[in-house]
């Protein structure tokens, strides 16, 4: 019983040391077999540009984070991106833009 109470408190402080605190940073995937590459730019959880179909994305980026700060919506004109995070510097992506089918892969930060 202490031995699993222990285990228990222990996770309860190290999980949160490996989790993000913010999207901070360069966002890219989908570059491999002649994919549509992304690159998502943030700014702490402020998105700054957007990468997508060859150039960047020329109007203003509305970025919002869940409460959680596990899924990250970026919307332009009439798309937007969702972003859930996979890991602190890992997360999956779904492009929804107007007249196409939803664009589904994943990305990581760019180092």
């Amino acid at each position: 019983m202490k031995t699993g109470l222990l285990a228990l408190l222990f996770a309860a402080l190290v999980v949160p040391a490996f989790a993000a605190s913010d999207w901070n940073g360069t966002w890219v995937g989908n570059w491999a077999d002649n994919g549509d590459g992304v690159q998502i730019i943030m700014a702490g959880n402020t998105a700054t540009g957007l990468y997508w179909h060859g150039d960047y994305v020329p109007d203003d980026l509305h970025a919002s984070v869940s409460p959680d700060g596990n899924t990250l919506t970026i919307t332009w004109a009439t798309s937007r991106a969702v972003l859930t995070r996979d890991g602190a510097e890992t997360a999956h992506v779904v492009m929804h833009e107007p007249g196409k089918p939803d664009a589904a892969f994943a990305v990581k930060i760019d180092h």
